[in-house]
């Protein structure tokens, strides 16, 4: 994985994308913050639906108390 400026990301991109599709990865930083991956394109996902499902089952099983939705969004949170 290597880092790349927004600008050096800007004015070679072509060059990037060439490199992308051999495999290679590279993070986009901003001021040298990471800011954006570009990563190789895959038609499969890349975590089993199934095993996804039972990640999220177990988490829930773990929240004993309820939870009021409408005191997060008056809190200011999104969800």
């Amino acid at each position: 994985m290597e880092l790349v400026s927004a600008f050096y990301a800007k004015t070679h991109l072509s060059e990037l994308l060439k490199k992308t599709q051999k495999g290679e990865v590279f993070v986009i930083t901003h001021r040298g913050k990471p800011i954006a991956k570009i990563v190789p394109f895959s038609e499969e996902s890349e975590i089993d639906p199934k095993e996804a499902l039972s990640i999220l089952k177990k988490i829930r099983s773990g929240i004993t108390s309820k939870v009021n939705i409408k005191e997060y969004i008056d809190e200011g949170r999104k969800w």
